[in-house]
């Protein structure tokens, strides 16, 4: 596994229109799925955590975890965490091995999150690990989200947040959420284009999840570098359970999440052309 910061794995995707995945993993079944899969791909791979994966897993833990599983791997491999809505999270990750962060602070009034987000950039930035932040509004959090009136990113406000605090990479709100959607999102490309117009560093799209194929292909065409994913592994992961339950045990359970895991990873990096790109 060669090890590297987002804003390595992130350098040419702007320039050769691919988008790197970023899946959001808890346990070693869907990490090794996703390892799998980038592996056979050649695709590089963004492994993350996320603050309600505490429960089965501590945020101390997962680099080490990720390291000791992806040894046997040759693909480029960025650990990122994922959605920390506060310093003291990112004080505890950084000791332990990531190479990314992404601080949250997008709920926060302007002048708020670019504060926390310069005092992140600051701890990050001597010890080589990148940093990503949000502007913006991507609503939900919860399991099932319906569009509403999201808060867009604006193009001018974007410009003054990333010349103000360094960050590597920028999560924008274009229209998306997370969750799962009971209807297809309506995405404002036309803001996606103007944000690429003017920003120079890798935008990152969160709520992926539910997208249409031909949705994700024009905002990775459009500028977008990066593409969280979570719900559609655990959706997959879920339904191969389903199917054997009652026929399977506990580790024959497992090991057909995992297989699902990987079909969703393998078609997901496919999507956002990073395949061969390792």
């Amino acid at each position: 596994m060669e090890l590297v910061t987002l804003k390595e794995i992130l350098k040419d995707t702007r320039q050769k229109k691919y988008a790197v995945p970023n899946f959001n993993v808890f346990n070693i079944e869907m990490l090794q799925g996703v390892l799998n899969a980038a592996q056979d791909l050649h695709s590089p791979v963004i492994i993350a955590y996320g603050e309600g994966f505490k429960d089965v897993m501590q945020v101390e833990d997962f680099p080490g975890i990720v390291k000791t599983v992806g040894a046997k791997y040759t693909v480029p491999v960025c650990i990122h965490l994922d959605h920390a809505f506060t310093y003291e999270l990112i004080e505890r990750a950084v000791p332990c091995g990531f190479t990314s962060v992404m601080i949250d602070s997008s709920d926060k009034p302007f002048e708020e999150n670019i504060r926390i987000t310069q005092k992140v950039t600051d701890l990050c930035r001597p010890l080589g690990i990148s940093v990503e932040s949000e502007l913006g509004h991507v609503s939900g959090l919860g399991d099932m989200v319906e569009n509403d009136d999201h808060v867009y990113t604006d193009v001018d406000t974007a410009d003054i947040f990333v010349e103000k605090t360094g960050i590597d990479a920028l999560a924008v709100s274009i229209g998306t959420a997370h969750g799962v959607y009971r209807e297809i999102p309506k995405l404002s490309v036309d803001r996606l284009k103007e944000l690429a117009e003017r920003l120079e560093l890798p935008l990152v799209l969160h709520g992926g999840s539910g997208l249409t194929d031909e949705q994700f292909r024009e905002c990775v065409r459009e500028g977008i570098s990066k593409v969280n994913i979570h719900t559609d592994l655990a959706m997959a992961a879920k339904k191969r359970i389903e199917a054997d339950i009652a026929e399977k045990g506990y580790l024959d359970l497992c090991t057909v999440a995992q297989e699902g895991v990987y079909e969703e990873a393998v078609k997901k990096i496919k999507l956002f052309g990073s395949e061969n790109k390792a």
